[in-house]
């Protein structure tokens, strides 16, 4: 597992309005990455939500992991799961590096039956009692860190589809969640519903969304969620420990990055086309939160392995 393989974190939205990741295969619908934490602008990733169950493995350093406002600390070699349709993030506080390897994967995956999907699959991923789930390097939640490495190992093989490595991470996802079935309680008979702050959250994050490259203000936000700019801005603060242009700002950040290694393009083009209004305002914004300029970002992460 030395080869590690860090890509940028790209999206679209599904029908429901959730995010649709970009699967290493897309007719395969898992998603496994090296992630380092300095790629994201402020040493935060950008809160999001999916259908898909999200694992993440420390495997250096510590983060703080944000599920629907709920911090929760994730140390060196333990991990959590984010259970389907929560909103989450993962921060460092103090802008502290750290190395963790991101696994997502669909339910419906494992929808070939539909009786053993509702009753050995949903009965997890349904479950409000849960929405997420710390795994510490102990016991059972040990066994499930270790598939997660078995995981990423397969996608080290250059070779996976010839070595049928596919099976391999199939044979993974089902003994994690055999284990999760085993372990986790029993589903309630009645799901609770989704809480109306969360909803219109998750409202005014489609928004930002699908609107991050127009001009776009706070009270353009909150009409999104059909609140008030005092309540958009309670909302944010409450589940994301952000401020709704704060977000906008991170969102754009971070979209911006794909272009930005294409050597062809103009850093004043780029900045207009993600929102920012002037290239001088875009390098001013992208160095307080990446701590280089554009153009030295460029330079790192075309050759990181190069001193520049």
């Amino acid at each position: 597992m030395e080869r590690k393989e860090v890509t940028q974190y790209c999206s679209a939205l599904s029908q429901n309005d959730s995010e649709t990741v970009a699967y290493n295969n897309p007719l395969f619908p898992v998603y496994v990455r090296y992630g380092i934490l300095s790629h994201y602008p402020g040493y935060s990733a950008i809160s999001h939500w999916h259908m898909d169950l999200e694992f993440i493995l420390v495997k250096k350093g510590r983060m703080i992991y944000n599920v629907n406002g709920t911090l929760v600390e994730l140390k060196e070699n333990n991990g959590i799961m984010i259970n389907s349709r929560q909103i989450h993030h993962g921060f460092s506080p103090e802008c502290q590096e750290c190395e963790f390897i991101c696994v997502i994967v669909s339910p419906e995956l494992l929808k070939g039956n539909e009786w053993f999907y509702q009753n050995c699959i949903e009965c997890v991923t349904e479950n409000t009692s849960y929405p997420y789930v710390v795994l510490r390097n102990d016991g059972w939640q040990a066994s499930v860190l270790e598939l997660l490495n078995q995981m990423y190992a397969c996608w080290q093989d250059e070779a996976m589809e010839e070595s049928g490595g596919y099976f391999d991470v199939m044979a993974a996802y089902v003994s994690i969640m055999k284990i999760l079935y085993r372990n986790l309680p029993a589903s309630p008979r009645t799901p609770e519903k989704e809480s109306l702050e969360i909803s219109l959250l998750k409202t005014m994050i489609t928004y930002v969304e699908e609107h991050y490259m127009e001009h776009m203000a706070l009270n353009d936000i909150a009409a999104a969620g059909a609140c008030c700019k005092s309540r958009c801005a309670l909302l944010f603060k409450k589940y994301l420990k952000d401020t709704p242009i704060s977000y906008v700002t991170k969102f754009r950040l971070r979209r911006s990055l794909t272009a930005l290694l294409d050597v062809d393009r103009q850093i004043t083009d780029i900045a207009y086309e993600y929102g920012f209004g002037g290239a001088s305002y875009y390098c001013e914004t992208f160095r307080k939160y990446y701590g280089v300029s554009p153009l030295r970002y460029r330079k790192i992460y075309q050759n990181p392995n190069k001193e520049v």
